[in-house]
């Protein structure tokens, strides 16, 4: 007992500190069961499930429009692009000189625990999404034990040094004795079983959640009662550390707390419970028996000073398994829109619900409305019984070509419908516009706006029309990285500084670095700066080739550093798209220290000798370059002399040639007409020849008597 103002204080029981932890626990869940009742509704909007009532409308259609779905999809790839578009989502900044390489060395270590050694993407990936739906989110990090191995190749070990080995848990695997030594040495391989810790982040479910009812703050770090409520495993218990845990007292457990109703609702649509959640399949085998295990980050005064300490406690049901004294609340959440004053926020899907249920009546008035118009209502005439003039069965048989039988030829007409879905366009447009206001989507997001081509709308105009747009988005960034991812990284530094983890061995940057965390400041010596650094980044190239350009001009004024100019010219790399910016630049800080600047006497003399030095070079090259080119002028005109000397050779054997050939010509000619006078004169002679034959013929016959007459009359004659 303690004496303090009069009154005497007891130390809690464990009687009272388990009541007091069930009376907590009992009230919370009261109202996170409240909260569960919209979740629920939120989580079938975005699953597009049927409405009440739509049962009763058959024939009719059932469609349910996407607005809570699409919100939630379009905003999520921004959101996560804000926080993995660069290695260092989180960046600590030292307040003191000398922590400074512990800062830096936090950063690389708490950004690759995060993304590397957890899947943080998958963790705000959940985290995100489970909020833009289900009003909060939840994140939690611990320290968790894990079995490893090790193993080692010894070479030349005596028979004393594996004994030692031994000695130190070291199982002998394969000894092989090496040839040749005076004294017996063998190689061998040995293991050993170990264990290894590590941060683990788990983005669980937001009904696991218990808050107490009356926080009024998002950030849960002096929050007096804050707990998980988990479903686990007797193995897993086992794993976690408590060994004297029975399955009858997990079972136990798990009837003071049932599935909450989202949890229910996911194992419908994924058929049922599985195995996990009901160990009825596993009867026989004890370490799959489930139950429900809290978590819980409590305020009280346990030891009776007077003063209430914050403590965790591990307990089921009925029974506490641990309780220790912390430091922290290891469990964040957030909401994309705060209600100010409360722990609870709300949803976007909240914000779209009745957009959704409105908008999804209009379109099924819009879709009755051209079924009945393609599709009308048949009237059918009647006697005075009431007795119908056509087949009743005929009429509801809606085969095409189908036959309808009827008694008058007037039996059968159709009701005039007129279509009025006309009227509903103009609506569900409107609907969308309100939504665009309310959430910061647009539908420039699925493609280009229709609008931005007109020509009375300037390229400025759309551009401030899309940041505005934007600003929406930005400010659930904004409040998921103050109330969510900080959180969750000074947790992160929290638990690599306590002093037992094992040092950090990672590749960094293209090198292999390995960091102690023991030797960092604890998170109070620094701040954290969650860099949003996404949105227009069109915008952003522009402005930061407006900083690279300043800082070129200002280098000669001492205005900018090879630092400034690494830090813009990576933030360009980074905006790019690309993480890897060591591939690309080298930072200053790894490159060797400049020696010491001469004294500026020494450095204007170093000048002038390098001015002198640089003209007697270039008066050098302008003689060197004049010999060159007034040889090289000698070499072209011997050049041209000689293929005049050529052209000129090869003009008179052209021309010799062809005087030949024409002399040759000639005497062809010539010979040629000396044969064909030869050839006429011959002709001529012969000629000649026969035509004197021939007279001489002709003579003589002329002499001679002609036949029949009398020689007288011929001598008379």
């Amino acid at each position: 007992h303690t004496q303090e103002e009069g009154r005497v204080m007891a130390k809690m029981s464990d009687d009272d500190l388990l009541k007091h932890l069930q009376a907590n626990e009992a009230d919370a869940a009261q109202y996170v069961g409240v909260i569960g009742q919209q979740r629920l509704a939120s989580m079938r909007e975005y699953n597009r499930e049927s409405y009440p009532g739509d049962e009763e409308l058959e024939g009719w259609s059932t469609i349910v429009t996407s607005e809570v779905q699409d919100t939630v999809e379009w905003i999520l790839p921004e959101l996560l692009d804000v926080f993995t578009s660069t290695d260092k989502a989180v960046v600590f900044e030292p307040t003191k000189p000398e922590s400074v390489q512990g800062a830096a060395q936090a950063t690389d270590g708490c950004n690759y625990v995060f993304y590397k050694q957890n899947n943080g993407f998958l963790t705000l990936y959940t985290a995100f999404k489970d909020a833009l739906i289900s009003q909060n989110c939840a994140v939690m990090w611990r320290t968790v034990t894990e079995p490893s191995r090790e193993v080692k190749e010894v070479q030349g070990a005596t028979v004393e040094m594996l004994a030692m080995l031994e000695q130190e848990g070291f199982e002998i695997e394969a000894a092989t004795p090496l040839m040749g030594s005076p004294v017996p040495m063998y190689s061998a391989r040995v293991s050993r079983k170990t264990e290894r810790k590590r941060v683990q982040i788990d983005a669980f479910p937001p009904e696991e959640l218990i808050v107490k009812r009356g926080w009024t703050s998002p950030i849960l770090a002096e929050c007096p009662y804050v707990a998980r409520v988990m479903q686990v495993t007797l193995s897993e218990l086992k794993q976690m550390g408590f060994k004297g845990v029975t399955a009858s007292d997990l079972r136990a457990s798990d009837d003071a707390m049932s599935l909450g109703m989202e949890e229910s609702y996911r194992l419908e649509r994924t058929g049922g419970k599985s195995a996990l959640n009901d160990d009825s399949i596993d009867v026989e085998d004890e370490s799959l028996a489930t139950g429900w295990l809290r978590i819980e980050y409590v305020l009280v005064d346990a030891d009776g000073d007077g003063i209430a300490e914050r403590r965790l406690i591990h307990r089921l049901a009925t029974k506490i398994l641990s309780d220790e004294e912390t430091d922290h609340v290891q469990i964040a959440t957030t909401s994309p829109i705060l209600n100010t004053h409360r722990w609870d926020g709300m949803s976007l899907a909240e914000v779209v619900a009745d957009l959704q249920r409105l908008k999804t009546d209009m379109t099924r008035n819009l879709v009755n409305a051209s079924h009945l118009s393609v599709n009308p209502r048949k009237t059918v005439l009647t006697d005075a019984q009431g007795a119908p003039y056509a087949n009743m069965d005929d009429l509801l048989d809606f085969r095409v070509g189908g036959l309808l039988r009827q008694t008058r030829p007037d039996a059968i007409g159709m009701e005039p419908v007129a279509f009025n879905g006309a009227q509903i366009l103009p609506v569900l447009s409107y609907i969308d516009d309100m939504k665009d206001y309310r959430t910061g989507t647009s539908r420039q997001q699925a493609g280009l706006d229709p609008d931005s081509l007109k020509p009375d709308r300037t390229a400025a105009e759309v551009r401030i029309t899309s940041s505005a747009i934007k600003q929406r988005v930005k400010l659930i960034a904004r409040i998921f990285a103050e109330t969510l991812v900080k959180p969750v990284f000074q947790g992160i530094l929290k638990l690599l500084t306590e002093g037992d983890m094992e040092p950090l061995a990672f590749r960094l940057r293209g090198e292999f670095v390995k960091y102690d965390p023991s030797e960092w400041r604890d998170q109070y010596d620094m701040t954290i700066n969650v860099g949003l650094g996404t949105g227009d980044k069109a915008a952003q190239g522009i402005q930061l080739q407006t900083i690279y350009q300043m800082q070129m001009a200002g280098m000669q004024f001492g205005l900018a550093n090879p630092n400034n100019l690494y830090h813009t010219t990576s933030k360009m790399i980074e905006n790019a798209g690309y993480k890897d910016v060591q591939n690309f630049l080298t930072d200053p800080k790894n490159t060797p220290p400049q020696p010491p600047q001469p004294p500026i006497e020494l450095q204007i003399e170093q000048i002038k000798q390098q001015a002198d030095a640089q003209k007697f070079q270039a008066q050098t090259q302008a003689d060197q370059q004049s010999k060159q080119l007034e040889l090289q002028h000698s070499m072209q005109l011997e050049q041209i002399k000689a293929q005049a000397k050529l052209q000129e050779v090869q003009a008179n054997l052209e021309l010799q040639a062809s005087n030949d050939q024409r002399d040759g010509e000639r005497e062809s000619i010539k010979a040629q007409i000396s044969a064909e006078m030869e050839a006429q004169r011959l002709l001529f002679d012969r000629w000649k020849v026969e035509t004197e034959q021939q007279t001489k013929i002709y003579i003589e016959q002329m002499k001679l008597p002609a036949p029949g007459a009398d020689s007288g009359d011929a001598i008379a004659k």
